[in-house]
């Protein structure tokens, strides 16, 4: 277990991830001090991952977690609980709020205009979590303290009129998204190899994005091209989508390795 100082000096790499891991640090130690329910703002996958490790360094581990309003979401909060709270009394009361955009059926209608026009509304890209995008709208993830205010003045999406209504989390809309399932073959179970084969890159380019942090394995930035890929691993690449290894098969007479995945767009 290392103290405060010991993780800034270990993990931090900026000003910016130093601020982020103290203010982490702060509301871990305020949840043990006062004994309730402390939270983080909205973290993309980099800063998941470094707070992860800021969380397992300060043996914090037991009582933390991240969660977003759904498994597998990509933005969420870091929840520090009491101990007169488990995991699943955490969830339920963590502080976050559901807001569904409803818009006409013949406006199309993506991420980056609903993305956008809350921007425009000038409040931190921190406070609003995932965008889901579906036939009806989006379901827009926030923390409950900017709730109100989105209610009352987010009213249009790439030009369009929206409406918005808050709905329970529990009946949180999955997004519109494609799965496609998919084979082929690789030299060897490598990173760079199965990025290359699943989002139909060529090596080379897969190397570069992974160099570059744009490839998360397991919600976890892996900056190792050489880093072996097992069965039910989730990969994601930046722009071009999510991946899960569903299995791995036999290997070709050239000795190859044969995978079985399935891609989200």
């Amino acid at each position: 277990m290392k103290n405060k100082q010991e993780i800034l000096a270990a993990l931090a790499r900026s000003n910016e991830e130093r601020l982020l891991l103290a203010g982490l640090l702060d509301k871990e130690q305020t949840c043990v001090s006062r004994g309730y329910l402390t939270h983080t703002k909205f973290l993309d996958l980099n800063e998941r991952a470094l707070c992860a490790e800021a969380v397992r360094l300060s043996g914090a581990a037991g009582h933390a977690l991240f969660w977003g309003g759904y498994e597998d979401a990509e933005r969420g909060v870091y929840l520090f609980y009491p101990d007169y709270l488990d995991g699943d009394g955490a969830r339920q009361a963590a502080p976050l709020a559901l807001l569904r955009a409803h818009k006409r059926k013949e406006d199309a209608l993506t991420h980056r205009d609903y993305l956008g026009a809350l921007m425009g509304l000038q409040i931190e890209r921190a406070v609003i979590g995932d965008i889901l995008v579906h036939d009806e709208g989006a379901d827009i993830l926030v923390l409950e303290e900017m709730a109100d205010f989105i209610l009352l003045h987010f009213s249009k999406a790439g030009r369009k009129q929206i409406s918005l209504t808050r709905e329970e989390i529990g009946n949180l809309k999955a997004a519109s998204a494609v799965e496609k399932s998919g084979s082929g073959s690789v030299a060897s179970p490598r990173l760079d190899s199965v990025v290359a084969l699943v989002f139909g890159l060529p090596r080379t380019e897969a190397q570069v994005r992974i160099e570059k942090g744009l490839v998360f394995l397991n919600h976890a930035p892996c900056l190792k091209p050489e880093r072996q890929v097992d069965e039910g691993d989730r990969l994601t690449v930046r722009g071009l989508g999510r991946a899960r290894i569903e299995a791995f098969g036999g290997t070709s007479r050239k000795g190859r390795l044969f995978i079985n995945f399935v891609k989200t767009v």
